[in-house]
């Protein structure tokens, strides 16, 4: 069965984790030659520099 990734929610971090919902075989399935010949990277956003952070010594 195959599955279209789902969008991230905008207070989730989509970078940090990942639901395994599919087998190894069902991901291999998805991404055919086509799929990966249209696939466009993600865009991250960097938070911004900010103050470095205080020590707790």
């Amino acid at each position: 069965m195959q599955q279209n990734p789902k969008e991230p929610n905008h207070d989730e971090d989509p970078v940090s984790h990942v639901d395994l919902t599919q087998t190894h075989e069902e991901v291999l399935e998805y991404w055919t030659r086509q799929r990966m010949a249209e696939a466009k990277p993600r865009e991250i956003q960097l938070p911004e520099p900010g103050p470095p952070p205080d020590d707790q010594d």
